[in-house]
């Protein structure tokens, strides 16, 4: 029996030396592809610049420690392929779950062999923003906490951060206006949208929810849960914050404070759980975007969203731009609008269609779209997230 044990020891130490060298493989091929994409794009073809393109990881390695070859773009839709195809692979006995969770930590330690890779979140650390950025980058990159949304914005925009994660809606409470006035306002592009199922928690440092005389929590998590809030704690103080983490940071710190938070921030900042899965509805969801200086091109299954204003003093001039989509036959899946700071009752309107601003119908119906509005601005087109 001990003899069978070692055997099959020394097949799975076999195996570990098999899967190392596979792993170091595998990585030298986005580090190929970014190579090859870098010189297109910089249009080197001498002969010299050719030979680079081999897979000698010296030259890779060289090639990489140039400080423009920082421009390599992280490919979404690729990303995105790549996952769907090992669980079409997977015949057990690995969970499809499990089996994709370990192809991101490879794609994120291809992303931080690639370029040094910082993403910038809504912290601090234990926000569902936090949550949404590890889920989507891994462990392998670097992590920057912003304050406010706006400075997640503000970090990619002067490229102090490659990427940043920011919620865009949510299945109860709607749009994210801050980060629907931050797309109109800065230049950034969206990149790629993911989904994270949103439980919030009830935390204190008291014991009973009878000792809660103020609760902190960010204002788009309060409102995911006026049922339970008015409900149990009617007469409370409800104190809007930055993020829902910081409001565990703060109730940390004070008896008789509480928090609407996620089940993280209990661990992180040492809170009792006072009530459970507090939000009004249990399949609560809310989209992130990721946003970064550019966009990818098509994948064949995306969405593009953009913003434009029309002249409110024309009868039907809304009506008139809405109608190009139709006749295209493109899906609008979300419209929004938002102040235009120009002058009085007039309006940014913001829409997300299905299709790739490079697809055909796409500049086609935008053509025609500049017969009714004016600042068309492209915001991001983007491979679409499953939902879940």
């Amino acid at each position: 029996m001990s003899n069978q044990i070692e055997d099959l020891r020394e097949q799975i130490d076999n195996l570990d030396v098999s899967l190392v060298s596979l792993l170091n493989e595998y990585l030298y091929f986005p580090l190929l592809i970014g190579i090859i994409f870098f010189f297109i794009k910089k249009r080197f073809t001498n002969s010299k610049e050719r030979a680079l393109l081999t897979l000698d990881i010296n030259n890779v390695k060289k090639e990489l420690a140039k400080k423009e070859m920082k421009d390599i773009e992280h490919d979404s839709a690729r990303e995105l392929e790549v996952y769907e195809q090992v669980q079409k692979l997977n015949n057990g006995p690995l969970p499809n779950n499990t089996l994709v969770s370990i192809f991101k930590e490879i794609v994120s330690a291809s992303l931080s062999i690639n370029k040094d890779v910082k993403v910038s979140f809504l912290g601090p650390r234990g926000t569902y923003s936090h949550q949404a950025a590890s889920s989507r980058f891994g462990d392998s990159v670097l992590y920057s906490k912003q304050r406010t949304i706006a400075d997640v914005f503000r970090s990619v925009e002067k490229k102090e951060s490659t990427y940043g994660v920011v919620p865009f809606e949510n299945s109860t409470h709607g749009t994210v206006t801050q980060t629907i006035d931050e797309l109109i306002r800065t230049p950034v592009k969206v990149r790629a949208d993911l989904y994270l199922p949103i439980h919030h928690q009830f935390l204190s440092k008291s014991s009973d929810l009878s000792e809660i005389t103020k609760i902190y929590s960010h204002p788009e998590a309060l409102g995911q849960c006026s049922k339970w809030l008015n409900t149990k704690m009617r007469n409370v103080e409800k104190i809007p914050v930055s993020s829902t983490s910081y409001a565990a940071e703060l109730a940390s710190k004070e008896l008789g404070a509480g928090a609407i938070c996620s089940m993280v921030c209990a661990d992180i900042y040492g809170l009792k759980v006072l009530d459970r899965d507090v939000e009004d509805i249990k399949d609560n969801t809310t989209r992130f975007f990721v946003i970064g200086q550019s966009y990818d091109g098509p994948s064949g299954h995306d969405k593009t969203v953009f913003s434009f204003t029309v002249d409110h003093r024309q009868p039907g001039a809304l009506c008139n731009a809405l109608a190009v989509f139709k006749e295209h036959d493109i899906n609008i899946t979300k419209i929004d609008s938002r102040p235009s700071h120009q002058y009085h009752w007039h309006y940014i309107f913001i829409l997300e269609i299905e299709g790739h601003i490079e697809d055909e119908p796409l500049k086609e119906a935008f053509k025609e779209l500049n017969d009714y509005c004016v600042d068309i601005n492209i915001i991001g087109s983007y491979p679409r997230a499953k939902e879940l």
